[in-house]
């Protein structure tokens, strides 16, 4: 049961954002403000993040101590990381590690979340409708039927559900009016925040929250590739347009180059980026996950390779045979002739990314099905506002919250715990080596703290 916090006095609402920040941009801090023009300059942010990966499967651009640094100097109170399990999930897997964190921590009041549709009663309408509850139903049976056979057909699995799910709601429209048309139901799941808000409403559902979600109405596309003055922009269209200057340039020119992205990212983000990288910190992307994954790839027996998390029976064969020939083209950037080459209308890329990154970390097809919920709750920063917060956090929280790294010893006995805290730290170790080209020793990381306008860590 979620619980108000006692402050200055009063009452405070405590706000649940969850979100890559791949990197932290304006469109960002426009939520962050939008939480407390809606319900209060005193409202506490707690932001769940994701680590080392994100949910494409691919490394994050920036470490997570940058952008916990950002955040904190940008309004957020308590900033905590989402398991790498979860983070790199299917939008049901990563909404289920998300909700579940803010719901177990007992004092997540509120949940923010964008989406390209404007109602949210209608979201609501669609996450209530939940085909995996129901299975023996007639619906439940047109909706597994009809997912089978797109799938045996090769369709991606997201494109299968939400056909099937179509099927499913047309199938209930016999003993019910629906309130949205089959055209209207179509576009809204076409919309990737849009299908993200769906599944965190879904999973409040489920496990039985009184968190109240809110809908913040996002107005530019989420994978735009271009940057434009006056919008918010796309995580993409950053990412592209850092890692192409960062591949083309020299240092300095790099270094000089980012200052015009300034209308896009806030001072706070761009000042650690810049710090990180004048260090001899790179940023990373999809590059360094699919060069790690192809010897891999190529050394592993298709049986060995099907035990992987998202791989499946049939994509390691089919993996195996597109990377065969695959070579280093200098007119064409690895990214970009890796998906020429393994792009498929049979398995989304984005499954492909997880695959990879799932082959490259070491996590397994019976993780998946033995790591179902959070174990713990990993604490990045906090401000002097989230003090509070932390401190309820820590007297009535359902969860462990580790502070440091050592603190998981004291739950190693139970495996789940111990292997998902595993596969943390190993994307952790990654990232570092390949960014760094040495190993971070995660256990001397501190807590971020931001005390009177400053940061110490």
């Amino acid at each position: 049961m979620t619980k108000l916090i006692a402050f200055y006095g009063g009452n405070m609402h405590v706000a649940g954002i969850v979100a890559e920040y791949n990197p932290f941009h304006t469109g960002h801090l426009y939520l962050l403000n939008k939480v407390r023009k809606e319900l209060g300059e005193d409202t506490a942010i707690v932001v769940i993040m994701s680590g080392d990966f994100v949910q494409r499967g691919i490394p994050a651009i920036s470490d997570r101590s940058s952008r916990t640094c950002a955040l904190l100097s940008s309004g957020a109170d308590l900033v905590l990381e989402l398991p790498f399990t979860f983070a790199t999930g299917s939008a049901d897997r990563f909404a289920r590690g998300s909700i579940l964190s803010f719901s177990k921590s007992t004092v997540v009041t509120d949940l923010f979340f964008g989406a390209e549709h404007d109602s949210l009663e209608d979201l609501k309408y669609i996450a209530s409708l939940d085909p995996e509850a129901d299975p023996e139903s007639e619906a439940g049976v047109v909706f597994h039927s009809k997912l089978e056979e797109l799938q045996k057909e090769g369709q991606p699995y997201a494109a299968a559900w939400q056909e099937a799910f179509t099927s499913y709601l047309e199938a209930r429209a016999g003993s019910e009016a629906s309130r949205l048309s089959s055209e209207d139901l179509s576009a809204i799941l076409k919309g990737p925040n849009n299908i993200l808000a769906i599944a965190y409403l879904r999973e409040l559902n489920r496990c039985g929250s009184d968190i109240t979600p809110h809908l913040v109405h996002r107005e530019n596309a989420y994978h735009e590739e271009g940057l434009k003055e006056g919008n918010f922009p796309s995580a993409t269209a950053l990412r592209k347009a850092i890692l192409e200057r960062y591949d083309t340039l020299t240092k300095p020119e790099f270094i000089r180059s980012l200052s015009d992205l300034l209308p896009f990212i806030p001072d706070a983000m761009l000042a650690e980026m810049l710090c990180q990288w004048n260090k001899g910190t790179r940023p990373m992307g999809e590059k360094d996950l699919i060069e790690a994954a192809l010897p891999l790839l190529r050394a592993g027996s298709s049986e060995k390779l099907a035990g992987t998390a998202h791989m499946g029976s049939q994509l390691p064969g089919y993996l195996k045979g597109a990377v065969r020939n695959l070579h280093y083209d200098e007119k064409e950037p690895v990214t970009v002739h890796f998906r020429k080459n393994v792009e498929t209308r049979c398995f989304a890329y984005t499954r492909i990314l997880r695959a990879l990154s799932s082959l490259i970390i070491g996590q397994t097809a019976e993780d998946l099905d033995n790591l179902t919920e959070p174990k713990y709750l990993r604490l990045l920063g906090f401000s002097e506002n989230g003090r509070s917060v932390l401190k309820a956090m820590r007297g009535q929280s359902e969860l462990p919250i580790l502070s440091r790294a050592s603190d998981a010893f004291h739950y190693a006995k139970d495996p789940a715990f111990a292997r998902m805290d595993e596969l943390d730290r190993i994307s952790h170790d990654f990232w570092t080596s390949r960014a760094r080209g040495t190993f971070e020793e995660d256990f001397k990381r501190e807590v971020i703290q931001f005390k009177r306008g400053k940061l110490y860590r």
